[in-house]
């Protein structure tokens, strides 16, 4: 059993390396790029408002758009910036918390062509909600940023097109540049990644899962609905699967369906976030910094969607 176990954690340890690390990597070497190229403030250009407003650094905009192709990407990204000395901790912090919402936006591609076919007006209402929750957390992190963060020069000039330099000195710029936070971050992240390819394997989080959704008792979700809690714990796609037949037939309404959803999705980040996103955090930034990371966004979101979902149970009725 302990031989078997072992294997399965291997393979999926192997899986998770696989997707995440060469993002990451990715996302390190184009940070050094852009440097090398000298073009961040032109990329920062587009959303100048956004950091102007939080009292972000340039870098940090690029990042912000990078993250609305991958998030492992532009923390990473971030994490490079932290490690030369370009933003210090607290604005690191700060935009990778931003870096949340194009992610959650960028969702669209993987949830609605599973809820809106299954779910019709309730799921289509659900990713709305989640959306919007996201908006609401960003909106809170920007002004987290101008209250706690200096405020940066207020000139903005796009840097006039310099020379660039011969590709084999512009490679082994960005790559002397990328190697030692590029050597950090694979030092904790595939330890990190393995531990928890190990736990899921001996069923850790199954045993928390199975705890956690007694606890949609003390929410406002149906009896019918905690069948569709427990299948969040496991996959969105199943979720979706149990809830299905149950809104179709008429047993759970529009309304009943969305609280639970929510409520499922509160509950069952707690795992998600300790099986998923605590490694890529705790492997990008290291263990102090990623932990604050994730607790900063789960507690922020988290305590965002419970006023959500206690204002849908009081006023949509």
């Amino acid at each position: 059993m302990e031989g078997e176990l072992f294997v399965d954690a291997a393979l999926l340890a192997g899986g998770l390396l696989l997707r995440s690390v060469p993002v990451m990597a990715a996302g390190v070497l184009l940070a050094e790029l852009l440097v090398a190229l000298r073009i961040t403030d032109r990329i920062a250009s587009l959303v100048l408002p956004i950091t102007r407003f939080s009292h972000l650094s340039h870098g940090c905009g690029a990042c912000f758009l990078m993250a609305f192709i991958s998030a492992s990407a532009a923390n990473a990204m971030l994490a490079d910036h932290y490690h030369h000395g370009r933003i210090v901790r607290r604005e690191l912090v700060i935009a990778s918390l931003l870096n949340s919402f194009p992610a959650i936006v960028m969702h669209w591609r993987i949830l609605l062509p599973v809820y809106i076919p299954l779910l019709g007006l309730a799921g289509a209402l659900y990713f709305l909600i989640l959306t919007a929750v996201g908006l609401v957390k960003t909106v809170i992190v920007m002004f987290a940023g101008r209250v706690f963060l200096p405020k940066p020069d207020d000139t903005f000039r796009i840097p006039e097109a310099k020379p660039r330099p011969e590709m084999r000195d512009l490679i082994g710029n960005v790559w002397q540049s990328a190697k030692k936070p590029l050597t950090r971050i694979l030092a904790v992240t595939v330890p990190t990644i393995i531990i928890v390819a190990v736990l899921i394997e001996a069923g850790l989080f199954e045993c928390l899962a199975e705890s956690l959704s007694g606890v949609s008792g003390l929410f406002p979700v149906p009896v019918e609905g905690v069948g569709i809690i427990a299948a969040q714990f496991a996959h969105y796609v199943a979720a979706a699967g149990v809830a299905s037949p149950l809104y179709a037939s008429g047993i759970m309404s529009t309304r009943d369906l969305v609280l639970t959803m929510l409520v499922g999705n509160v509950l069952s980040s707690v795992t998600r976030t300790a099986r998923w996103f605590g490694p890529a955090y705790v492997g990008i930034f290291g263990p102090r910094i990623g932990t604050e990371v994730m607790l900063y966004s789960t507690l922020l979101r988290n305590g965002i969607m419970l006023i959500v979902i206690f204002a849908l149970a009081l006023f949509w009725l």
